[in-house]
């Protein structure tokens, strides 16, 4: 993946690079780290649950075992599986933004720290969503948060293209997939938050159709590929790629 080094290659007229702020490089390495610890700090929300009265020798310890967490650590374990996949997702698309930046100017940098802070806070509400799935406020609260995580990206995308930070090798084809994944996430989010107040049990299923959004966006743009030689890269010199 090739990204600024504090050069840009924009045409006439671009916004100068500030090179007394990070580099593009510097930016991805410290959002890489982010994006490590967090799902770290995700598992810390698994708690072994406590066999009363079964020895740890006795067979029927896994009997017991299971029960626990069928009941008490189900939820955990789901809303770790979900937050896990979904922090994922983001981190491809941070790179998919990443990939076309070619220079760098301080809001830049503010913007991507606004997108860390949304994955920083992603550990505490999906423990929120593990111990109180039963609980609608916790599972709107979890949506929150991935609407600010998706609305931070888009702002980091926008912002690189408002300052014509970005490179010129892009399609329109890689741009409508990028908008279609952004849209079909904000569609699943406000299912599952709206489901949540009826019934939780069937709100956590709602996550699951984040899964296919790569497969649908594909489908969507090979069904409407919209105007005659859009996919030209000359006709789009200052397109962001692959956005999400």
């Amino acid at each position: 993946m090739e990204v600024g080094t504090g050069t840009s290659a924009n045409p006439a007229g671009a916004s100068a690079v500030d090179d007394t702020t990070p580099g593009v490089e510097r930016l991805l390495a410290l959002s890489d780290g982010v994006v490590a610890i967090a799902l770290t700090l995700l598992v810390l929300q698994l708690v072994v649950p406590p066999i009363a009265g079964v020895s740890r020798t006795d067979a029927r310890s896994w009997h017991y075992l299971w029960k626990q967490l069928s009941t008490t650590g189900g939820d955990q374990f789901t809303a770790y599986v979900i937050s896990f996949y979904v922090i994922a997702q983001f981190w491809l698309t941070h790179h998919r933004v990443f990939r076309s930046i070619e220079g760098h100017v301080e809001g830049l940098a503010w913007w991507n720290f606004g997108f860390l802070f949304t994955i920083t806070l992603m550990p505490f509400t999906s423990d929120l969503l593990g111990r109180f799935g039963q609980n609608p406020l916790a599972i709107d609260i979890f949506a929150f948060n991935l609407v600010l995580a998706s609305a931070a990206t888009q702002g980091v995308r926008l912002f690189a293209q408002s300052h014509h930070l970005q490179s010129a090798d892009v399609t329109e084809r890689d741009v409508r997939m990028g908008y279609f994944r952004s849209l079909w996430l904000l569609v699943v989010v406000c299912l599952a938050a709206t489901v949540a107040w009826y019934d939780t049990g069937l709100a956590v299923y709602c996550w699951l159709l984040i899964i296919p959004s790569n497969h649908l966006a594909k489908a969507f743009v090979n069904r409407f590929p919209g105007r005659p030689g859009s996919d030209d890269h000359s006709a789009a010199p200052t397109v962001n790629k692959e956005i999400g």
